[in-house]
This record gives structure tokens, C-alpha cells and sequence, in this order.
């Protein structure tokens, strides 16, 4: 095997272990909403609030909108309908569940891809100007790319001075 099909190789074999982790973190941070709804559904009593949070939870893999495309509909056609206490409920919780969930997710799919939170964040953000929700989910797979040809490329540099 030529060097350059070995330095290729090694990227792709760094890529795929990132890209895993980048999928682990989805499924991690899909458990850590399926648990903030299901307690938040018991409080504030919604039916069959384990089901129910199962699905937002599902939902909230999708980019920029996720629990929201549920949530925010759900709680204005409470209003409308003449549930207040259960709009702004919904409301307060699905606010909550964004705001965490801009803390941790930075976090968590940085210490699963090997990218620093802060450089993660930074990424993710820019990826979605870039190219809107597709780059919310492209970004950290082309970080995880570009990370895994930065340290391949810099092991091989340190095999050649030893």
C-alpha cells in the first residue's frame, strides 16, 4: 500500500470513529430530552406523557425546528382552545428544553467527535449560516473530517522525524 492510500485509509478509519460519536451524541442528547418531557408531561399532566414524549423526542433529531415543530403549535392551539394553564405550560417547558439544550449539546458532541465544545459550537453555528439546517448537520461532520486529516497528517509527521 502506497503512502498515499495509507494516509487516506487512516483518515477515513479517524472519520468513521467521529462520525459515530457524532451519532452517539444525537441518540444522548435524544435521551436526555425524552427525560426532561417525560417529567415535565407528568408535572403538568399530559396524557400518556411517556408516549408522547417519545415522539418529540424522535422529532427533535430534526435541525433548528426540532421539538419545537411540535411543541409551539401545541401550545398556541391550547390557548385558543381555551387552555391557558396548559399553553403556558407547554410553553415554559419547551423553552426550558431549548435553553438547555443549547448548553449541553455543544458539550456532549464535542467530547463524543473529539472537537472541543467551544470549537463544536462554533461550527455549528456557522455551518447554518452557511448553508442553513442542512449545515447544522453537515458542519460537525465536516469538522469531524477535517479534524481526522489535521491529526493523521500530524502523526504522520511525527513518524517522519522519529
Amino acid at each position: 500500500m502506497n503512502n498515499i492510500t495509507r494516509f487516506i485509509n487512516e483518515i477515513f478509519i479517524d472519520a468513521r470513529k467521529g462520525i459515530r460519536g457524532y451519532i452517539k451524541s444525537q441518540l444522548i442528547l435524544m435521551a436526555i430530552t425524552f427525560g426532561i418531557l417525560t417529567m415535565g408531561f407528568i408535572v403538568i399532566g399530559v396524557p400518556l406523557p411517556i408516549l408522547v414524549a417519545l415522539g418529540i423526542s424522535i422529532i427533535d433529531i430534526i435541525p433548528v425546528v426540532g421539538s419545537g415543530i411540535i411543541m409551539i403549535p401545541w401550545s398556541i392551539i391550547s390557548f385558543i382552545f381555551g387552555n391557558g394553564d396548559m399553553g403556558l405550560n407547554i410553553a415554559i417547558l419547551y423553552v426550558g428544553l431549548t435553553i438547555f439544550r443549547q448548553i449541553i449539546e455543544p458539550k456532549i458532541t464535542g467530547d463524543q467527535i473529539g472537537i472541543r465544545p467551544l470549537y463544536t459550537f462554533g461550527i455549528t453555528v456557522l455551518g447554518s449560516i452557511i448553508l442553513g439546517p442542512l449545515g447544522i448537520i453537515m458542519a460537525p461532520i465536516i469538522a469531524i473530517i477535517i479534524n481526522s486529516i489535521y491529526k493523521v497528517k500530524n502523526n504522520w509527521g511525527n513518524e517522519e522525524r522519529r
